[in-house]
């Protein structure tokens, strides 16, 4: 007779809980890991010098000009990129009254770039040493207003719609003119070179008038008016 048998318990491995601890091993490795690496990013960009402002380069303008857009732009070098107040800078740029427009941006990886276009100046304020450029806007130049420039004698609407005119005469016109006066925007006159008045009124049919105009000084007469073009008269004392 053979001797009983006992049934000794099989031990089981749950492999599917160790592989469940892996994948969270791994997963939690992974978060430290993205983790290092946006801390590590945001301390490069925001804190090191890796980053930084080398260099301010300014474009559109040179010489005594960009020198004045640095110093008021006053970019501190040696400062992360990303930590510098574009903002500022630009309204700083923008406030110089020579300024017509003025952007500020990043140039990575070390430098600031602030592109400026300057003022063009078409005529000078009477009784001022201030110019205005096409748009009627009076500013103080950086350096002496161009004499050769014809001076203008206007305010408010009469001022913007007298640069209009000005801007948009042909040059072999505009070359004659001596100075601009309005006082509305229907009563624009311009000074000839050789003492004329020439009644140009409203900015209206501009190349129709410029035509008309051309026409007329083929005589030489002391007021010739254009206003109303498809009407032209002339006048000689």
């Amino acid at each position: 007779m053979s001797a009983p048998t006992i049934d000794q318990p099989v031990a089981t491995v749950d492999f599917r809980d160790r592989s469940g601890r892996r994948r969270r091993l791994v997963r939690a490795l992974v978060i430290v890991l993205i983790a290092s690496l946006a801390a590590a990013a945001v301390w490069v960009v925001g804190f090191s010098t890796v980053l930084a402002a080398k260099e301010v380069r300014v474009i559109g303008v040179e010489g005594v000009a960009a020198d004045q857009v640095r110093s008021v732009a006053a970019i501190p070098v040696g400062v992360p990129l990303a930590r510098i107040d574009t903002g500022r800078a630009q309204a700083a740029v923008l406030a110089l009254p020579w300024v017509a427009t003025a952007e500020v941006r990043r140039g990575w990886p070390g430098e600031v770039v602030i592109a400026v276009e300057a003022r063009v100046a078409i005529a000078a304020l009477d009784g001022s040493a201030d110019a205005v450029d096409a748009t009627g806007t009076a500013f103080t130049p950086l350096g002496r207003v161009d004499p050769a420039l014809p001076r203008v004698r206007a305010t408010g609407v009469g001022l913007a719609t007298a640069m209009a005119v000005l801007s948009g005469l042909p040059d072999d016109l505009a070359r004659r003119v001596a100075s601009v006066a309005a006082t509305t925007r229907d009563n624009v006159e311009l000074t000839l070179r050789s003492g004329a008045l020439v009644r140009w009124g409203s900015h209206d049919q501009a190349d129709f008038k410029a035509d008309v105009l051309r026409a007329l000084l083929r005589e030489k007469r002391d007021m010739y008016d254009v206003s109303a073009p498809e009407l032209p008269t002339t006048f000689r004392s």
